[in-house]
């Protein structure tokens, strides 16, 4: 299956991210430990958009985290659980950060 790359990608009708905008996400996979309780394994935002892409259902953001290293963000589609415990959640984009001394 292709995997198709775009330098831009639609979050809303008003929000477009572009290559290099910083912007906040939540969500994210978790594991549940034999306990019972859930562990985040979320990247931390920050983020810096790199790129949108698109494999069939499956879609997922490139980004930079706060501390510069490469997060791929799972948004769309279905993703293969690797063991039991995983629990496969997609991150859901919530804001863009401006930088200061910009309006509008």
């Amino acid at each position: 299956m292709k995997t198709t790359t775009s330098d831009t990608y639609r979050v809303s009708q008003r929000v477009l991210l572009t290559r290099g905008m910083r912007f906040r996400a939540t969500g994210g996979p978790l594991i549940r430990l034999s306990d019972g309780t859930k562990v985040p394994l979320t990247a931390s935002g920050p983020f810096t958009f790199l790129a949108h892409c698109k494999r069939g259902k499956c879609e997922w953001i490139d980004a930079l985290d706060k501390q510069g290293c490469y997060a791929p963000l799972h948004i769309a589609g279905r993703r293969r659980k690797v063991t039991p415990t995983l629990i496969t959640r997609p991150y859901r984009i919530t804001s863009t950060i401006r930088k200061k001394g910009t309006t509008g």
